[in-house]
Order: structure tokens, then C-alpha cells, then sequence
């Protein structure tokens, strides 16, 4: 990562950061919010709807349904439009049916058959908790219908996007290595690498989000072709965790801005920041936590980092236990503008850096 002088500016303090903005809005705004190492990132087009990736966590009283509640207000949203449910894993799938009796969920969004108990197990929990609602099983070359965006599935349900072998090939595939299994089981129940996948755009503004997709799966993404092209923001896969965010990819990308939903102890890996550093073209880093893996050598300034409290273990919970954040908890916002140029602003501080349009 280059390290460029920071220019920041106070913004707001967090309990007047600007909220989204109605269907006059001339930004996208983004917000990445904290659950923990789990996922939901909500989109507020500029129209006023509303597109949220993942749900976060089940249990814990609704601790995460509660969050993206408290974001979704400061945002204007008063329901979901489209919710796109990358897998179905509990931190990404857990938290729907509360979400739902807290804000209505309009449509659902996601790769359809699941594979492995895990996955077996949440999505009935997933139907069941929602009930009769519009459901669309999302295949690569999809599109979300939000006007104003162009929102395109990548991939799902284990398959990518159909790409031209004249497209503009990726250079980065050659030094591509697959990881074996003694890697990738790590990463869990093989749900992670049938995530739903998107590319989102807002006029020249670009910016994809993954959900859990694996490091193996993004060969067969972009090589030997890239088909995406290069992004202004890279929503980082997986957590920040080390069996996802390929250098292939990543620094094919050539993103100017990466935010990381990682939780104190999930993802944040070393791995994924010496990658990230080493993106070119790469300004900032943004970090929904403090990482503890990452230490105070990967891990970016304060200014950078929405929460820095890993929170308390549970009582009457086992002495390895890990700690729980249940406190109040921030988040990290982007709000793109149609002509490229963008703005990251951390809720915790109300530090905001703007990004003016390429060239």
C-alpha cells in the first residue's frame, strides 16, 4: 500500500453522522456495519431504495438485527428492498427472521440449493423465518433492478460470470496457486465458495462485494480473463480472512479505497493486510475492527478503525472463551458520487477522507 499523506477532516460526531438521504440523494451511500466478523453491508441508492448483503449473527438477543436497525435509521430506510443472503451460514444468514420484525423485508436474494449440513440447517431457519415472500435464486449475469445502479451477480451457487477469452487478460493468473484442502477446510462448511457475489455501479463509481467466495473460486473468476475490470472500492472478502482475497484478484481490482468487515478475532488475517498493502494503487485501508491477529504492525491508525473494543467474555462462560462485544458499535460509510469520486467517513470519529474521480 503507498503510503500517502492522510488529509482528514473532522466531520460530524457520531451522533449526527449524515444520515442517507431520500429519493433526491445525488450520492450511493454504503454503509459497512459492525457484527462482529459476520457481514451486512447496506446499500441506499440514490432513489431511495434499499439493498442489504447479509444479516450477521442469530443469537445474542438480536444484537445484530438491532445494529443494522440503528444504521438503516440514521440512513432514512425504513425497510429492505432487496436483501441478498451471499450463503447460508449463521453469520451471514442468522440474523434474517429478526431483522424482518424489525424492518419488512420486501425480496430475497440468493444461490438457491445449499450444500453441507451447515448450510442444510440455516436455510430452514432462513424460510422459515420469513415466510411467503418474493425469492429469486441468483445466477452469474443476473441483475438486481435498483434504479439508478447497475447491480450484477458474479457469481453463485458455485458458478462465475461467463467471460469473453478475447476480454482483457489478467497477467496476475500466472502466478496464481491454488490452495489445497488442508487450507480451504479452515474455512468451513464448502457453502463459503457458492456466496453470491455482486458488482455494483453508480454512474463512473465502482465497487464489488463478495460475500465468503474463495481463493480457488476467484481463479475461475478472473482468469484467464478479468471481466470486472478495476474497482474505486474493494468491499474485502470474507472477513479479511486468508482463505479469500487472492492477489489475482485483489490486485487485478486495482481498488483505491478497501474496507474490511472483520470482527476483533474473525478474519483480519496477515496474510490478507500484506496483500492489500501490496495492491497497487492502493491509498487506504478501512477497518470495521481493531484485528487482533494483525497486531500493531498490519492493523491501520485509529483514525481507520471503526470499533476498537473487542468487548468482555460472557458470564459463567469457559475461561478460553473469547470476548463479546456487545457494546455500542460504529461503522464505516462510502458515499460515491456518479462521477466517480467518493467519500469514507469512520463513524466512530466522524474522520472522513474524500477520494476525488480518477484522472
Amino acid at each position: 500500500m503507498r503510503r500517502l499523506p492522510v488529509f482528514l477532516m473532522l466531520a460530524v460526531a457520531l451522533g449526527s453522522v449524515p444520515g442517507a438521504q431520500g429519493p433526491t440523494a445525488r450520492t450511493l451511500d454504503i454503509y459497512v456495519i459492525d457484527v462482529e466478523g459476520g457481514e451486512a453491508t447496506l446499500f441506499v441508492a440514490p432513489s431511495g431504495e434499499s439493498l442489504l448483503v447479509d444479516t450477521g449473527w442469530p443469537a445474542l438477543g438480536g444484537r445484530d438485527a438491532d445494529r443494522i436497525q440503528a444504521v438503516a435509521k440514521q440512513a432514512g430506510v425504513t425497510r429492505i428492498d432487496h436483501l441478498v443472503v451471499t450463503h447460508f451460514h449463521g453469520d451471514h444468514a442468522g440474523g434474517v427472521a429478526q431483522l424482518d420484525a424489525r424492518l419488512p423485508i420486501r425480496h430475497l436474494i440468493d444461490h438457491g440449493p445449499p450444500v453441507g449440513d451447515d448450510e442444510r440447517a440455516q436455510l430452514e431457519s432462513y424460510v422459515s423465518g420469513v415466510g411467503n415472500r418474493p425469492r429469486t435464486l441468483a445466477k452469474p449475469g443476473d441483475t438486481i433492478p435498483i434504479a439508478g445502479l447497475n447491480v450484477r451477480v458474479i457469481a453463485s451457487g458455485g458458478a462465475v460470470l461467463s467471460k469473453s477469452p478475447a476480454g482483457p487478460q489478467n497477467p496476475l493468473c500466472g502466478a496464481f496457486t491454488r490452495q489445497g484442502p488442508e487450507i480451504t477446510k479452515r474455512a468451513g462448511d464448502p457453502g463459503d465458495g457458492r456466496s453470491v457475489s455482486l458488482s455494483l455501479s453508480y454512474g463512473k463509481f465502482r465497487t464489488v462485494i463478495m460475500g465468503d467466495l474463495n481463493w480457488n473460486n476467484e481463479f475461475d473468476l478472473m482468469c484467464p480473463s478479468n471481466p470486472l475490470g478495476e474497482v474505486d472500492v474493494y468491499l474485502v472478502s470474507h472477513h479479511g480472512s486468508d482463505t479469500s482475497g487472492s492477489p489475482a484478484f485483489v490486485h487485478a481490482l486495482r481498488p483505491r479505497a478497501a474496507i474490511m468487515n472483520n470482527g476483533p478475532r474473525k478474519g483480519g488475517a496477515v496474510q490478507t493486510f500484506q496483500i492489500l498493502a501490496a495492491s497497487p494503487g492502493l491509498e487506504d485501508l478501512w477497518q470495521n475492527h481493531y484485528s487482533v491477529p494483525g497486531g500493531a504492525q498490519h492493523n491501520r491508525a485509529e483514525a481507520f478503525i471503526a470499533n476498537l473494543d473487542e468487548g468482555t467474555r460472557p458470564p459463567g462462560a469457559a475461561a478460553d472463551a473469547a470476548p463479546v462485544h456487545m457494546g455500542p458499535a460504529n461503522w464505516i460509510k462510502v458515499s460515491a458520487s456518479a462521477d466517480g469520486g467518493f467519500t469514507v467517513t469512520n463513524s466512530r470519529t466522524g474522520t472522513t477522507k474524500r477520494y476525488p474521480p480518477r484522472g
